[in-house]
């Protein structure tokens, strides 16, 4: 093991941190799913894990890399730490106390409600059958359906919104703070109901992954708090199973059949983890005989609000931008997304690297702050949807995708409309009968 740590140092500091995000939260009982410990963790973590080199593109990042990418670390921390301070100032006392359930909150009809984006994902699997002929999960080459060729049009951005569903159906399924139990039996069959739709219509692991995310973050708010023990425990079988395949590589060599099958096994899955980095440190230190990305003089940044309005489309083809994944930072063929950094530097130069963190890190903590107060299903959804795309920035950014703004008005707007009908003064019955007895929790 001594050997292993000396001869991969990025990798055992970056690993020592990431383990030191759980073990502080373990110790002082805090919420793991803070702001500022998630963006570090996932970081940390995958950065370590990129670091170990199983693949020769993943060559040691340049010092300009390692500035943006400590950078924007400390920038996020900064602006998590801002928000700490001025509520300390003002007296505000932060305290990670169990979330206080409110009455003025229309559960039947927040269900209700969520019909509608569910009537939408039905129309998108719709146009994706009349497509493909079936079910993806059914078709003759599943593979096929699934490249960038393949044009769906908008029912895209209806049948892979699976996990805004899982949101809006999920937040009604806890008993703690939804006393209605036909309600909650409702929302979680149309959750197991959705995630499946979702993964036999069109499955991939960004819907896997963001279905699970979800359920897990809303689970440890609405809940039971997910022991850090549990994730170390997790984390430490994780990286003694990368550890142990790495030294059993070293003993076969490359050049045998075992070395070569284990090669195999091993590449895949680490090679979606460090492509995201060496393809940062590729294109921020861009050799002399490649095409260098030019700057979007901050028109890009913002493609992801207008996506579905063709505008953002129109200034990447008349100015030869890259798409969604950066066609031209690709150091090795295929393996295409790069880390969040990346498309910052691209569209705001060198001070976005470190003002986005930052006002990201700001936002992020005063929403988690919100959390805290007499419970709000629309805050709830709302930092679910965020902390789990900032956990996901080592893969791609989030903001850069028209489909997560369209989530976000939906988690803000059905939730406000629950809470505002059941504040109103003459508020009417809700106009569906449930026949099941409601039962109300002390």
């Amino acid at each position: 093991m001594l050997s292993w740590v000396l001869n991969h140092p990025e990798s055992s500091v970056l690993f020592l941190t990431s383990l030191f995000c759980l073990w502080q939260s373990w110790w002082f009982k805090r919420d793991f799913l803070s702001p500022a410990n998630i963006y570090c963790f996932t970081q940390t973590i995958t950065l370590g894990i990129a670091y170990l080199n199983l693949n020769p593109a993943m060559t040691p990042l340049q010092p300009k890399t390692w500035m943006f990418w400590t950078g924007g670390l400390f920038s996020f921390m900064m602006g998590c730490f801002l928000v700490s301070l001025l509520l300390k100032r003002n007296g505000s006392q932060f305290q990670t106390i169990a979330l206080q359930p409110v009455e003025t909150y229309n559960w039947k009809l927040h269900v209700l409600l969520s019909y509608i984006p569910f009537c939408l994902f039905l129309i998108g699997i719709w146009g994706l059958v009349q497509k493909t002929g079936s079910l993806l999960v059914f078709a003759d080459d599943p593979a096929s359906w699934m490249t960038k060729d393949v044009d769906y049009g908008y029912y895209a951005a209806l049948f892979s919104s699976g996990p805004l569903l899982t949101l809006l159906f999920g937040v009604a399924s806890f008993k703690k703070y939804n006393p209605y139990f036909s309600v909650r039996v409702i929302a979680r069959i149309m959750v197991f109901l959705s995630i499946t739709l979702n993964l036999l219509a069109y499955p991939n692991r960004t819907a896997l992954f963001f279905n699970l995310g979800a359920l897990i973050i809303l689970f440890n708010y609405l809940r039971r708090r997910i022991s850090p023990i549990l994730i170390m425990i997790s984390l430490l079988l994780a990286i003694f199973a990368f550890v142990g395949i790495s030294i059993i590589r070293d003993q076969y060599g490359s050049g045998s059949v075992e070395g070569l099958a284990l090669e195999t096994v091993m590449e895949l899955p680490y090679k979606y983890v460090a492509n995201n980095y060496w393809n940062l440190d590729y294109v921020i230190n861009a050799p002399t005989d490649r095409e260098y990305h030019s700057h979007t003089y901050g028109i890009d940044f913002f493609y992801g609000l207008f996506d579905y309005l063709r505008i953002g489309g129109s200034f990447r083809n008349s100015y030869g931008w890259d798409g969604l994944f950066n066609e031209r930072v690709m150091k090795v063929a295929g393996l295409n997304t790069t880390h969040y950094l990346w498309d910052v530097y691209k569209d705001l130069y060198m001070p976005g690297v470190f003002i986005f963190p930052f006002l990201c890190g700001f936002a992020l903590t005063f929403l988690y702050r919100k959390l805290y107060k007499p419970f709000s299903p629309r805050t709830v959804l709302l930092y679910t949807l965020f902390v789990y795309l900032i956990g996901w920035w080592w893969f791609t950014p989030g903001y850069k995708q028209g489909i997560y703004w369209i989530w976000a008005i939906f988690l803000f707007t059905i939730p406000t409309i629950c809470q505002l009908r059941n504040s109103l003064p003459a508020q009417t019955s809700f106009p569906i009968e449930l026949h099941d007895q409601e039962t109300r929790e002390n």
